[in-house]
């Protein structure tokens, strides 16, 4: 960019600077706006993100047990040999056997102070099992299903259990989330970008003396319609601002009010609030509302000249 296209980008972000302190109550109205409707874009990407990251961790926990037949020790060798054909799937990456004895072991530390209701119990119940540890980028449902149907095709093997139906129901709920938010983003962006496209052919109006002289003394028609998109472009931008610290001190106030429900929602997790990139995107969304809102409301500037 030489020094004469500085210039004119200089005056033009004057110009547009100019404009917002002729017109402060159409700028604010503006800006309150797109902050209203970033704040609701802002907070479903929050739910999104956390029920995302939900399914992330519980990802890096699953685990595939295939549960060996009723009262079934089987061998060292049988051991050996089961561990070996399980480790040569693709997508496994550790197998480790628990017998009938660690099981019960594992089931009273769990129960804690209720593990005295194991005390009358004339054998042990829980059968062997081995516990499958899966690959990074094999813990989705779509891959974990055919190898848990694998695994179970072993003649050893009982049952096999990977939390499927969490996994799934989870995932269901979340694609719901993320289609009907969507759609109504898209709604959303298409009226914010009418009310910004409206405030700004209001401000278009207020200006259109100095419109006129600028054409007259040769003007080009982008010289005269950037500082609208400048404009448009800091109104989006100030607005995000305000809806990224809205939802900011909105986030850390429900944090203790709602620590019920969040805990049942996200597994136990800690909700998480968005980092750089995700606050980088609604910034990109609110001056995208802005200058695309500029450019509808001056789309006919060139017909009326």
């Amino acid at each position: 960019m030489d020094r004469e296209q500085l210039r004119r980008l200089a005056s033009a972000l004057r110009s547009g600077i100019r404009g917002i302190r002729a017109t402060p109550i159409i700028f604010t109205l503006s800006v309150s706006s797109m902050a209203a409707g970033l704040l609701l874009v802002g907070t479903y990407l929050l739910v999104v993100q956390n029920m995302q990251q939900v399914l992330v961790r519980f990802g890096n926990e699953l685990r595939i047990v295939a549960f060996l037949k009723p009262n079934a020790e089987p061998s060292p060798s049988v051991v050996v040999e089961l561990r070996s054909r399980f480790e040569a799937f693709d997508g496994v990456s550790r197998v480790q056997f628990v017998d009938s004895n660690q099981a019960l072991e594992r089931l009273r530390s769990d129960l804690g102070r209720e593990a005295g209701i194991l005390e009358g119990l004339e054998a042990n119940p829980l059968p062997a099992s081995f516990e499958i540890t899966l690959a990074a980028g094999t813990r989705s449902a779509s891959t974990i299903e055919p190898l848990a149907a694998r695994i179970a095709q072993s003649e050893e093997i009982d049952d096999v259990r990977w939390g499927e139906d969490w996994v799934n129901g989870y995932s269901r709920l979340l694609r719901a989330v993320v289609w009907l938010g969507a759609a109504l983003g898209a709604f959303l962006m298409l009226v914010l970008c009418t009310v910004v496209a409206g405030t700004v052919r209001l401000a278009l109006y207020a200006r259109t003396d100095e419109i006129q002289i600028q054409r007259l003394v040769g003007a080009s028609g982008l010289f005269v319609r950037l500082p609208f998109y400048l404009e448009g472009a800091l109104q989006g931008a100030v607005a995000a601002a305000v809806a990224v610290g809205l939802l900011y001190g909105l986030f850390q106030l429900g944090l203790p009010i709602l620590g019920d429900l969040l805990a049942f929602l996200l597994g136990n997790s800690a909700p998480s609030f968005f980092g750089a990139p995700q606050i980088a995107l609604l910034f990109l969304i609110g001056v995208g509302l802005g200058v695309g809102g500029s450019v509808l409301s001056l789309i006919r500037l060139e017909e009326t000249r």
